[in-house]
């Protein structure tokens, strides 16, 4: 029995070290480094700055945002839903953290269940 549950604790362990997770990270943030920031232009709405290990995307909107996201085959979709309005009507900077492995090379982002393409994508 012991030998049993030592066997099973061992392949437990080998089974979750092969394991390799689709997407490490995806949050919004509240800052990104300097030299990311200096990319941004605030007159455009949809924007991925991306480096080799991680990406940000940011989203200029006048409304509440909820984000999440869906991993289909090379495929990472974001999905970006808006909600209400802001008081004062002007647009809020929206930063997300994205960081992928290999398996996922293609970003699509889906804005109220519409596919919307980047206005700018930039490597930094």
């Amino acid at each position: 029995m012991r030998r049993f549950i030592v066997s099973a604790i061992i392949a437990a362990g080998l089974l979750s070290g092969c394991s390799d997770p689709e997407v490490t990270s995806f949050s919004e943030v509240n800052q990104i480094p300097g030299y990311a920031w200096e990319q941004v232009d605030p007159g455009l709405s949809l924007q991925l700055l991306s480096s080799e290990d991680q990406s940000y995307i940011v989203f200029q909107s006048e409304h509440a945002v909820a984000a999440d996201y869906e991993i289909k085959d090379n495929r990472v979709i974001i999905k970006l839903d808006e909600s209400g309005g802001t008081e004062d009507g002007v647009a809020e900077t929206h930063v997300y953290e994205l960081k992928t492995d290999a398996k996922q090379d293609t970003i699509v982002v889906m804005v109220n269940g519409e596919e919307r393409p980047f206005d700018n994508v930039t490597g930094f």
